[in-house]
């Protein structure tokens, strides 16, 4: 498997290869997602980052300090210091290329609802009394293969019921 990427190149690769504006609220979840997909189908970390649970879903305090004077507007790739170019493994690509093109139209308000799936990581690990909690990855992991197979159930009901 390669090496984690850093979390501005990959925000940046998304920046670039989106059709769509992407806020910054946007992009933290974006990068979540990612970052949980490739720990579910690679079994490895897409990025060499943590993700804390902050009320309105998981966040990078990194990312989270160098967008934040951006506030709600859209983001544009020059407001990164990443590279995408740096941006090479096939998986994270695979990964960031899915992500990006199924749910970077989505609103921050939809995202928000996709990452705060019940009993999800991320609702696990929230605790509105504490700052500063990280998502485990075992958490993400465990979360996207949970999804996956409940995808796979309603696909072989569908099935079931075509038949």
């Amino acid at each position: 498997m390669p090496d984690p990427v850093d979390i501005f190149d990959a925000a940046k690769y998304i920046l670039v290869r989106s059709k769509y504006t992407v806020t910054p609220l946007e992009l933290q979840k974006l990068l979540y997602l990612a970052q949980m997909t490739h720990l579910g189908e690679y079994d490895s970390p897409l990025l060499a980052a943590r993700f804390e649970a902050w009320k309105f879903g998981p966040v990078n305090r990194t990312l989270y300090r160098a967008i934040k004077t951006n506030g709600s507007k859209p983001l544009v790739a020059s407001n990164i210091d990443g590279d995408a170019e740096a941006i090479t493994a096939e998986t994270h690509m695979i990964v960031l290329n899915d992500i990006t093109d199924e749910l970077a139209g989505k609103t921050g308000a939809q995202l928000i609802h996709i990452t705060h799936w019940p009993n999800g990581a991320w609702e696990q690990t929230f605790d509105p009394g504490f700052w500063e909690i990280d998502i485990p990855e075992a958490l993400m992991k465990a979360e996207y293969k949970e999804r996956k197979r409940k995808v796979e159930q309603r696909i072989a009901q569908r099935g079931q019921s075509a038949e």
